[in-house]
């Protein structure tokens, strides 16, 4: 988009809803610094326009990652209008996002005392903010003080439920859930955290079946797809021709494709439609099965019906632990990709693989979540101390630039010549051990069966269940978990169990 032609067209018309579709078309063409370039100009150009000022703020904060922009955006729009109770509690959400944790404390008192009459909805975007950002303790203890002072409502139980499931106390959280849903049996936050909290217990033939009553995460790619039938838990699938979707991310996708499998041994035709990175591993990895990686490939009226690939569980009817486990890899590296990596690898054994970052993807919810499982890789290597073998980085995205910042000990990064999954299976297949935050290398690696190390998160995602070092999606894996904020603690256990490894490692 040609950003003179567009400021020029705006200027002609401005009004905020035009502001705010102007700014999105950049940044849904992937032109993100110019369009916030844009809503900070007309901001600058008109300085007393509160509705223009929360425009832009609404825009940055919601569809960009730059919430230092979006903060300062919102104190102008409360310098404007003290009196505008929304204005006041999106800057209190947006300075939380920013993890300024006590100035965004002081802006939920405020708004509470300027605006008493919205205590209820302050105090509820409060405890789901403090949930979010990994403030499950803080959002529990307000949570409970509101319950006594207001009675349970479904979604104040919502909140207790799912503070008391990031703590992992599961089963807690259930008859949480339970009384939530009492209160509403339509709740549907509460049906979700019901059937994940249920699922993080191990409880998977109920907990699949209500997974699948989830509201689905639809896009302009997915929309087509998602308008076809779905298929249902129980339902008998000999003779129908199916297509599997992407609904979530890439580490989802990874964990339940093999299902496709199940289905196909029931006499379905199966086909999966997967983002590009996958579309090659998903080939090698799935015989019989057709895979698509664009939706224009993809012809809707040969299909019976639409499946997101999550539902994939429920349709094979796992119901126990021992339905997850598998003998040997479901996914397969080109053995022509291993070759050429093992002579681009440098020789020295062992060869360890890092991730130390997720994605970090541009809406609130996923950007908190990636801020909860992602670590510096400086304090990973400041944990880690130089160790004996030759270390290998997988990191992909911004993450990796700190790469060069890295003095502690060589880093080889192989990911100039890495295109997409199936390349970074093939390094894997050379290398002996993995180590990664919850991230969609982490999946790749145990559906590899590579051995893999995984850092999770102190609200550990409800795959790797409340307790352990093991997990029956994956045999191959070791959880060390975090049991708090910070990581420094986890990190030096795994530097210490790394150390260890590497004393003791023999060549197979």
């Amino acid at each position: 988009m040609d950003y003179s032609v567009w400021r020029a067209a705006l200027s002609q018309d401005l009004t905020p809803e035009n502001l705010a579709k102007v700014g999105e078309a950049f940044i849904e063409k992937g032109q993100i610094a110019e369009g916030i370039k844009l809503v900070l100009e007309v901001v600058a150009q008109n300085p007393d326009d509160f509705v223009l000022t929360m425009a832009a703020a609404i825009l940055v904060l919601h569809r960009t990652l730059r919430y230092d922009i979006a903060v300062a955006l919102l104190r102008k729009a409360t310098l404007l209008r003290p009196d505008i109770y929304h204005a006041r509690l999106m800057l209190a959400d947006a300075l939380l996002v920013k993890n300024d944790v006590n100035e965004a404390c002081e802006q939920f008192a405020t708004a509470l005392k300027l605006f008493p009459e919205h205590k209820k909805e302050i105090n509820q975007n409060l405890i789901v903010y403090f949930i979010d950002c990994g403030y499950p303790k803080e959002a529990l203890d307000i949570a409970y003080t509101v319950l006594g002072e207001e009675g349970p409502t479904p979604l104040l139980l919502n909140d207790v439920a799912c503070a008391i499931q990031r703590l992992n106390q599961s089963e807690t959280a259930l008859s949480i859930y339970a009384q939530s849903l009492q209160l509403d049996p339509e709740c549907e936050t509460s049906k979700f955290g019901y059937a994940a909290t249920q699922l993080k217990c191990g409880k998977y033939a109920e907990g699949f079946v209500n997974y699948a009553g989830r509201p689905l995460k639809i896009t302009p790619t997915t929309e087509a797809l998602a308008a076809l039938p779905r298929v249902m838990p129980g339902q008998d699938v000999a003779g129908k021709k199916i297509i599997c979707y992407q609904e979530q991310g890439i580490g989802d996708t990874l964990n339940f494709a093999r299902f496709a499998t199940v289905m196909r041994g029931r006499g379905a035709e199966v086909a999966l439609a997967v983002p590009p990175t996958l579309l090659r591993l998903f080939e090698l990895s799935f015989a019989g099965i057709k895979c698509f990686s664009t939706l224009e490939d993809v012809p809707l009226d040969n299909y019976d019906y639409g499946s997101p690939i999550p539902d994939l569980p429920g349709l094979a009817r796992v119901k126990t632990a021992q339905d997850l486990l598998v003998a040997n890899s479901y996914l397969k590296a080109d053995p022509a990709d291993v070759a050429k990596f093992a002579v681009k690898l440098p020789a020295r054994w062992p060869r360890i693989g890092l991730i130390w970052a997720g994605e970090c993807r541009g809406n609130i919810v996923d950007y908190l979540a990636d801020r909860r499982r992602s670590i510096l890789l400086e304090k990973l290597m400041a944990a880690l101390g130089p160790v004996e073998a030759t270390l290998v980085s997988l990191q992909l995205g911004p993450p990796r630039e700190e790469l060069a910042e890295c003095t502690d000990q060589p880093i080889f990064d192989p990911m100039d010549d890495v295109h997409d999954m199936a390349d970074t299976a093939a390094i894997m297949e050379n290398l002996d051990l993995i180590l990664s935050v919850d991230t969609s290398t982490a999946h790749l690696a145990g559906a590899l069966a590579r051995p893999v190390w995984m850092i999770s998160r102190w609200d550990a995602c409800w795959r790797w269940g409340d307790a352990g070092e093991t997990t029956p999606w994956y045999p191959t894996m070791r959880i060390f978990r975090s049991q708090e904020r910070a990581f420094e603690p986890v990190l030096a256990e795994v530097g210490g169990a790394l150390r260890a490894w590497c004393k003791n490692w023999q060549p197979t």
